[in-house]
């Protein structure tokens, strides 16, 4: 009978090694395949582990989170840079930090993409990101953002033909209440315009002043609506800039402030409804529409308690917050971006339209006063003399009753009230405004209170003794020039004559009316 075989021969060394090799590769292959390292430039790397992935930075200074294959929501090699889109922000890998920065980015998406796949519910988060790269690749025109910056120029291109219109469309709180509805939509499409330097307004007139605050506004409007519009689509878009006009208008309200003009509002509007898909349906967004979430949070709370605290006394931060919030609220409630859902549903489509009769009914609402119809200009006037007295209204009541007492036809009450509204815009001012004062002289002229006009009108005179207007207007009052023949406007002709020509004795004592 043979014998047995030894039971426990010496094992080969080189026989347990490779079995122990293979032991350990298939512990670490799991769920999600081996450890692998796709090196970066300065030592990086985007490590990925069985069960997730982390990217290194330069030398190792900083690492992220293990992010797990689970969270990926769409990895795109754009241009410029490698976009891995999470469920909890959007990573974002330059191809210059790569080896080889053609190739690098694209086999790095492959490797995600195939750990992806290797999990049980891989395939279904690869046919969402599918779905997601379908909407990517949805052409669509941005009607929304583009048609709301088309109007924000045509509003502003308006005011500097009559500047004018930006008193008529701003939005003021106590004439707002008082029936002026309209400035909750003409405002947002009007804009502040700074003289510009002394050259340029000898060259262009009042075509100088420098439309900086329409030029934020329409680049912000331009970058932040593109990136909701295209996911969202026009009418809900749309929709988001009502519901930020009426945030903005109540964020005004709110914070009590007093005269408000430009779209930063609408802008607000659109960080926070983007910010809203960011939070809310971040599975839903290519990478290529999305922000760093915590550079976009960060940058949205500086504006907020930084440079709308820094610059109080120039920027509305009520309209912006209250903007924000109503932009958040449409990103929020108009739901989930979806390529088979992007045509809006029926209520949908009728609150676009009633949006857009709201649109016309503000915007030709203003037109009377606008045009400055005698009917308008009263009840304007009426309206601010029912306002209380405050300092920021002079400008408005000295326009009001400027243009009651010269475009003709007013009747006694309307006359009434310009002289009343100049009276208080004179006394606001101290009576140091010589304009004010003219106006006044003007009303109680055209009221028949010549006494009073000439009385007033000397008062400007002492105030601007070489201004050849005022001469003129007292000859008016005289009756030495003809009542209908009202001079040029103060500083197109120049004083020509010397101080024994003046009409007055700037030294006498004052007769204030």
């Amino acid at each position: 009978m043979p014998s047995d075989p030894d039971p426990d021969p010496d094992p080969d060394p080189q026989n347990v090694a490779s079995a122990e090799n293979r032991e350990s590769s298939g512990r670490a292959s799991g769920r999600g395949g081996m450890l692998r390292r796709i090196p970066l430039a300065r030592d990086g790397a985007i490590e990925l582990s069985p069960y997730g992935f982390r990217v290194i930075e330069s030398r190792g200074r900083k690492r992220s989170p293990v992010h797990p294959y689970e969270s990926l929501i769409h990895v795109y090699a754009a241009d410029s840079a490698l976009l891995i889109g999470t469920d909890s922000g959007l990573i974002t890998i330059r191809h210059s930090d790569f080896p080889d920065s053609e190739a690098g980015p694209h086999e790095a998406r492959r490797v995600l993409l195939e750990r992806l796949e290797g999990l049980p519910d891989g395939p279904r988060i690869l046919a969402e990101m599918e779905r997601v790269d379908e909407l990517g690749d949805r052409p669509l025109a941005c009607w929304a953002v583009w048609a709301t910056s088309a109007l924000c120029i045509i509003g502003t291109g308006a005011q500097l033909r009559d500047p004018a219109l930006e008193q008529i469309g701003a939005f003021m709180s106590e004439l707002f209440v008082r029936g002026e509805y309209w400035r909750a939509i003409t405002a947002h499409f009007l804009h502040a315009l700074p003289q510009g330097p002394g050259f340029l307004s000898s060259l262009l007139g009042d075509f100088a002043r420098l439309p900086f605050h329409l030029a934020i506004n329409v680049a912000g409007m331009l970058v932040l609506g593109h990136l909701l519009e295209r996911p969202l689509g026009s009418v809900r878009t749309a929709l988001t800039l009502v519901l930020s006009a009426v945030g903005t208008i109540g964020g005004i309200l709110y914070f009590g402030h007093v005269e408000v003009v430009g779209a930063s509002g609408l802008v607000a509007g659109l960080a926070g409804a983007i910010l809203a898909l960011e939070l809310h349906y971040p599975s839903s967004v290519p990478s290529f529409w999305r922000l760093p979430r915590r550079l976009f949070i960060g940058v949205v709370l500086a504006q907020f308690f930084v440079i709308d605290q820094v610059f109080s006394s120039y920027l509305a931060g009520g309209a912006h917050i209250g903007g924000f919030v109503g932009g958040y609220a449409g990103g929020w409630f108009f739901g989930r971006p979806r390529v088979d859902d992007l045509r809006p549903a029926l209520n949908l489509r009728v609150a676009f339209s009633c949006s857009l009769g709201l649109l016309a009914v503000g915007v030709l609402g203003s037109l009377p006063l606008v045009r400055h119809e005698m009917g308008a200009l009263e009840r304007h006037a009426a309206r601010l003399l029912n306002t209380p007295p405050a300092f920021h209204l002079h400008l408005h009541e000295n326009a009001a009753a400027w243009f009651i007492a010269t475009e003709g036809e007013a009747s006694e009450y309307g006359l009434g009230l310009a002289v009343a509204l100049a009276d208080r815009a004179v006394v606001s001012t101290q009576r140091i405004h010589p304009g004010y004062l003219d106006t006044l002289a003007e009303a109680l002229f055209q009221s028949g209170d010549r006494l009073g006009a000439l009385l007033t009108i000397d008062e400007a005179i002492r105030l601007a003794p070489y201004e050849p207007y005022y001469f003129e207007q007292r000859r008016r009052f005289t009756g030495e020039r003809a009542p209908d023949d009202r001079p040029p406007p103060p500083g197109e002709e120049p004083f020509e004559g010397d101080s024994d020509d003046l009409p007055i004795d700037p030294d006498a004592p004052e007769v204030i009316v």
